[in-house]
């Protein structure tokens, strides 16, 4: 069977994408390949080839518009058996696969409709007129498809009263054979906290900045995406000794990034598409965080702090609350032992637990089904 994933607006080697769906199907012996509109070159990475749109627009508002206009040959070029959608806009290009003939499976990674309600790019008068007309528009066009699924439990209980074939798939780590350390040499680290993947507006990077304002002993290390602008505001508040951007870096080399640091933070504001106050499992960088044998801080999100009572892996803070937050780095600093404690048991609810191999099977079996 031939799988192809169409993404608009992803990395191409995504984490949910590439490093667990892609390379899932390659293992089960399904032939995969990627279409892309990130205007980079065709290339085949760890033998799974990835297509490049011949349309490529800068704007994102265009790409919405016209993102059927963009894949629709390419996509009809590649010729697959089953199509995954990674993208809303991507919808109506779905639509038109079926009418060939073709499989359809769509991940939805965000709860659009909320998503349209927290963008500070739409005007507000416009915003419930289209995030109501998205809803609409996906609860007609969605169990036409296939199948749909989504990392997120919110998403799921909004679509299943309307999609038949729907699935959670969560983003649980990929079990690797990942470093074990002794206590005495998480002891021995330098003091570092750090953050992984998009740093998103919303993830209480000033909290963070200011409460390292009143810890000495406390750097800050950040590996992924950062908007220059909120790079240059945190460059403002913590002194050039304490804070370390090292871009975007290879899945291969997260490893030694997380083995130089002793402390994970994901502390996101509540938003309407994370479930609110509810939280999400699509979040990587908590599991990671555990994977890796790191105690970490976090939103008090329904979820996480279910994860956290029941394995006693990390603390859970209200977001926007400076106080708690210090409150939580001073413990995790002071506490050696028990913080080293509570990265072994992170590490092994994750072998247990929260990992890839639970989801891998639910996913294989809804293109086996196909």
């Amino acid at each position: 069977m031939k799988v192809c994933h169409i993404i608009s607006g992803y990395y191409r080697i995504d984490a949910r994408v590439f490093q667990r769906q892609c390379k899932s199907l390659k293992k089960y012996d399904f032939e995969v390949s990627v279409l892309t509109n990130d205007g980079d070159p065709e290339e085949t990475i760890e033998g799974i080839p990835f297509y490049s749109c011949n349309r490529v627009y800068n704007s994102r508002i265009k790409t919405l518009i016209f993102a059927f206009h963009q894949f629709y040959e390419k996509a009809k070029m590649i010729d697959a058996d089953v199509y995954q959608l990674h993208s809303p806009e991507l919808l109506p290009l779905g639509m038109k696969l079926k009418k060939l003939g073709k499989k359809v499976v769509y991940d939805a990674h965000e709860h659009m409709p909320m998503h349209i309600l927290e963008k500070d790019w739409i005007p507000k008068p416009f915003r419930f007129l289209l995030s109501k007309f998205v809803k609409l528009y996906m609860e007609y066009i969605l169990p036409k498809f296939d199948f749909t699924i989504t990392p997120h439990s919110h998403v799921l209980e909004d679509l299943k009263t309307t999609v038949k074939n729907i699935e959670l798939i969560a983003n649980f780590p990929l079990v690797k054979k990942s470093t074990n350390f002794s206590f005495e040499e998480y002891k021995n680290r330098n003091n570092i906290i750090c953050y992984t993947g998009t740093v998103y507006p919303y993830s209480n990077q000033q909290l963070l900045a200011y409460a390292l304002q009143s810890i000495n002993n406390l750097k800050y290390d950040i590996a992924g995406y950062i908007d220059e602008e909120l790079l240059h505001e945190l460059e403002l508040i913590i002194p050039p000794s304490k804070l370390k951007f090292h871009g975007r870096l290879p899945f291969n080399k997260l490893s030694k990034f997380y083995n130089n640091s002793t402390i994970g933070y994901v502390l996101y504001d509540y938003k309407l598409n994370l479930g609110y106050k509810l939280g999400s499992y699509g979040t990587n960088k908590i599991f990671e965080y555990m994977e890796e044998g790191l105690p970490f801080i976090c939103t008090d999100y329904i979820l996480w702090k279910e994860i956290c009572d029941n394995y006693h892996c990390g603390i859970y803070v209200p977001p926007g609350d400076k106080q708690k937050l210090e409150e939580a780095l001073n413990f995790l600093i002071e506490n050696k032992e028990e913080a080293y404690k509570m990265g072994q048991n992170g590490k092994q609810a994750v072998k247990d637990v929260f990992n890839w191999s639970s989801e891998e099977s639910k996913y294989v079996k809804i293109f086996n089904s196909l």
